[in-house]
């Protein structure tokens, strides 16, 4: 597949690398909201992202916690089309393991080259960070992610997307 002018990340397998969004304060000054998660879960959080995959075993349950007893092994539903709206629990469900770091004491989660962690960009203010382990792994091929994030007013920025490459053995 090819992903046009939308970057692609390659990756060997599917989990244990982290999976990151950094945002700058949008041009009309007002700050980022930073909620990954909305009690209401037919409603969006401030962080939003969605796969166009399954991730993991796929599960609808809503921030499902991963491999322990009697819990199932976890999972985000796809979104078709990068589409919020349509089902706002899976962008709960996604975005629900992101940390939020903004510098300070919520230091970022990505390292320069000699090790000092940072935001990847010098005019990044908030960075959301997930670590991607067995219970939202990509499959094989190719899978879109379809991000937004909303401003301390409620208004949704542009979406951004990516693809991650899963390749195998």
């Amino acid at each position: 597949m090819s992903g046009g002018d939308t970057p692609a990340y390659r990756r060997p397998i599917g989990n244990g690398f982290i999976l990151y969004a950094e945002f700058k304060r949008p041009a009309d000054l007002r700050p980022i909201a930073t909620s990954t998660f909305n009690q209401n879960i037919d409603a969006l959080p401030d962080f939003q992202i969605v796969s166009d995959r399954p991730l993991g075993d796929g599960s609808a349950a809503v921030c499902d916690a991963g491999p322990a007893p009697n819990l199932p092994t976890g999972g985000v539903p796809a979104v078709a089309g990068g589409n919020f709206e349509s089902n706002p629990q899976a962008v709960n469900d996604f975005s629900c393991r992101f940390d939020v770091r903004t510098g300070g004491s919520s230091g970022p989660c990505t390292r320069n080259g000699s090790g000092s962690d940072v935001f990847a960009s010098n005019q990044t203010e908030v960075q959301f960070c997930a670590i991607v382990g067995a219970e939202i792994a990509f499959p094989l091929g190719d899978t879109r992610l379809t991000v937004r994030v909303r401003d301390q007013l409620g208004r949704p920025g542009p979406p951004m997307s990516i693809l991650v490459r899963v390749l195998g053995d």
